[in-house]
């Protein structure tokens, strides 16, 4: 399977970028500074992109069977528009050159908490009015791919640490977690490189921890 990674020089995306080429898959890393991917494999493939250019986004998914996207902003609290603006992009840009596959690393924050406890819900209140611009520019990623017509899956994890992997999360929808448990980026990143191989997954909005 050839996998296109959007993000791959951040917590996440360096992790899928080990992550699927440990799994066996042909992987494509798309970075604005390719000499920021540490990675080297013979079927890894450093190219030079930008979310926000569609035509570096399009090159870049030429011919992939799966999309994942772990881009965010380099200040949560100044997040302008770059993950809703770059989810645009490699939407129309999977249309465009005939990719099915989308999977895409959102956050906890978005979700409506209807699983968690309340004095979870109550933190996660806090968390989304401390970052609400970072929350409103996920929320209308996800909104423009569940309209996309693509075969996506949208992944909501907590907050995510450098950490090695523990294992032993749980995957579903509304669950009832414990926020104050943060989550490796490896996880998350095992978490996404399965879903992008589990092709009859899609449509689905799914909470990731403890």
């Amino acid at each position: 399977m050839k996998i296109v990674v959007f993000g791959a020089t951040g917590g996440t995306g360096a992790k899928l970028v080990e992550r699927g080429l440990a799994a066996g898959h042909h992987v494509v890393a798309v970075a604005r500074r390719p000499e920021a991917v540490d990675t080297h494999h013979e079927r890894l493939v450093v190219v030079k992109g930008d979310v926000l250019v569609l035509e570096t986004v399009r090159a870049a998914v030429r011919g992939a069977d799966v999309v994942i996207s772990a881009i965010g902003p380099a200040d949560n609290k100044r997040p302008g528009t770059l993950v809703s603006a770059g989810v645009a992009n490699i939407i129309d840009a999977c249309a465009a050159e005939g990719v099915k596959r989308f999977v895409f690393e959102s956050g906890i924050m978005v979700g409506t908490g209807r699983g968690l406890s309340l004095p979870m819900r109550i933190g996660l209140a806090l968390f989304r009015w401390r970052h609400s611009e970072l929350c409103d520019d996920k929320r209308k990623a996800e909104a423009a791919i569940r309209q996309s017509g693509l075969d996506w899956v949208i992944v909501r994890p907590p907050t995510l640490v450098h950490e090695p992997a523990r294992g032993g999360y749980r995957v579903g929808i509304d669950l009832d977690l414990n926020l104050q448990k943060t989550l490796p980026h490896s996880d998350v990143a095992e978490l996404l490189v399965r879903l992008a191989e589990e092709t009859t997954r899609k449509s689905e909005v799914l909470d990731v921890g403890y």
